[in-house]
């Protein structure tokens, strides 16, 4: 199980960056530099490598072996999530993120997807419209980041 950690301004108001951690990590030992704390985002996500903001706040998350795609919201902006929304699964390494005009883009090996109007269609994702399928498909040093 891994947990969504992530730095903010000692006010609370602003995600800096964000990393997937093991449950076992002592969290409370982390150094950071002053004006800066550390507190769990969502917990219960395999691998979690990669996530992209969305424009009302959430969270989407790429994963690298687990093949998945997932949102999270915080809706009390609290800094946890209180919703995890799976917006794909089956996918080759969905290891790239990135939010571009109402639109969630999936890097994966070998393609890349667009799922569109997605912050409006969490708990029914659209299909993904495949953008190009033209990378080379061999999983060796083929994850996909993307911005």
């Amino acid at each position: 199980m891994s947990r969504i950690v992530c730095f903010v301004f000692f006010a609370g108001l602003t995600c800096l960056r964000a990393i997937s951690v093991s449950a076992a990590l002592p969290v409370e030992r982390i150094q950071l530099p002053p004006g800066f704390r550390i507190e769990v985002f969502a917990e219960g996500l395999e691998d979690a490598r990669s996530l992209a903001l969305g424009k009302q706040g959430t969270v989407f998350v790429g994963t690298r072996s687990e093949g998945s795609v997932y949102a999270l919201v915080d809706a009390d902006r609290d800094g946890k999530a209180e919703k995890t929304f799976t917006l794909a699964k089956g996918l080759n390494s969905p290891n790239g993120v990135a939010f571009r005009n109402g639109s969630l883009y999936v890097a994966e090996i070998g393609r890349i997807l667009r799922l569109d109007d997605i912050e409006n269609r969490l708990a029914d994702p659209p299909r993904p419209v495949v953008i190009t399928d033209k990378f080379p498909k061999d999983g060796h040093h083929g994850w996909k980041f993307i911005a």
